[in-house]
């Protein structure tokens, strides 16, 4: 065990990463610190914030002009750990590049004005896990800074997360080969500039389940959610979407884009609620192709607290609750709702369309 901080055998996590070993805990006491950026390069690794979380600011340094941290040993674990401001010159500056062999997982962390939140690699046979995590405000300045940019992985999985102003690039971007996607927050609010709140690239199997999804007015892509815009790289592409609500407050545009090729759409109680003039699909995929089951069309201004950033309230108004009730259970696999970014909680047998079954 390696413990870093005031006081402890090593100052900062640089110095931690310099001696680490396989299968090493590093305990990062929580307070700020600045201008440190590290390689981690060993195996089995356990980063951890003691006391609360660590924050790093990058301060203008980076870690082999990648970022603050590089993590390219094999199935590591980051747990309470924030990253801040982390930028390079050739503008794919993160929190993480993820280099990791198996599997990198992120537990209970903050990515904050970074160029990119987290970034990974290409590398068949790895995943990345996101566990109860904030990404925000990626920012490039004359380009597009993503809070959560995935690579062509194996997996991808997020859960009870929360993402939010994205500026000008997409809140989540990926190309994995498999993305689960369930109890999170994507959000525009009232000033977020973000292209897509999520964006699957390049196909692949992707299931959306109970997400809460908030697209703004100062949007810059009329789309909500992309799938396939850059084509469809994978031998499995197909989109299932289950128990979200999406809220848009920008004019026009549509909830889904999907490229044609895609084997499949199945959309099954979910709540999409605009501003009275938008699609449900556009893109080169026939919407009519699409298997839908138990959905319901509404306004945005019905959920009034969509928008709020600050304390996002999903909870739709009383004459909206009259026309959300599901005769039966459409997805048995829908067993959590999350009233509130970061909270889960367990679902009894009835079930309502849309992503929260009873008030925050």
């Amino acid at each position: 065990m390696l413990n870093v901080g005031v006081g402890k055998t090593y100052a900062v996590p640089s110095a931690a990463a310099a001696v680490a070993r396989d299968g090493d805990v590093i305990r990062i006491a929580a307070a700020d610190y600045r201008g440190d950026v590290a390689t981690w390069r060993n195996n089995n690794l356990t980063l951890c914030g003691v006391g609360g979380r660590a924050r790093l600011f990058a301060d203008g340094k980076n870690a082999g002009g990648k970022g603050i941290w590089v993590v390219s040993g094999t199935n590591v674990t980051i747990d309470s750990v924030e990253f801040h401001n982390a930028t390079v010159p050739d503008r794919n500056g993160a929190g993480i590049r993820a280099e990791h062999g198996g599997w990198l997982r992120v537990r209970n962390s903050g990515f904050f004005d970074n160029q990119n939140g987290i970034l990974t690699h290409n590398t068949a046979g790895t995943s990345l896990i996101i566990e109860g995590s904030e990404f925000a405000r990626s920012l490039v300045a004359g380009g597009l800074g993503h809070n959560l940019y995935v690579g062509r992985i194996d997996r991808l999985t997020v859960t009870g997360s929360y993402f939010h102003e994205a500026n000008r690039g997409h809140n989540l971007k990926t190309r994995a080969r498999e993305s689960i996607i369930e109890n999170n927050y994507f959000m525009d609010g009232p000033t977020g500039t973000s292209s897509y709140l999520a964006d699957f690239a390049e196909g692949g199997r992707v299931v959306l389940r109970g997400n809460l999804f908030h697209k703004g007015p100062n949007a810059q892509n009329p789309s909500a959610i992309s799938y396939g815009s850059e084509g469809l790289l994978h031998s499995v592409n197909t989109l299932a979407m289950t128990h979200n609500t999406m809220a848009i407050t920008r004019s026009g545009g549509a909830f889904l884009q999907v490229r044609t090729g895609t084997q499949s759409v199945v959309l099954k109680a979910n709540l999409f609620a605009g501003t009275g003039n938008q699609a449900l699909m556009v893109g080169t995929y026939a919407s009519g192709n699409a298997v839908q089951t138990g959905n319901v069309n509404a306004l945005a201004n019905q959920i009034p607290g969509a928008a709020n950033i600050a304390s996002p309230n999903f909870w739709p108004n009383a004459s909206l609750q009259a026309s959300l009730t599901l005769g039966s259970v459409l997805d048995a696999t829908y067993v959590r709702d999350t009233p509130r970014p970061f909270q889960l909680r367990a679902l009894s047998s009835a079930r309502k369309a849309g992503a929260l079954q009873s008030a925050p």
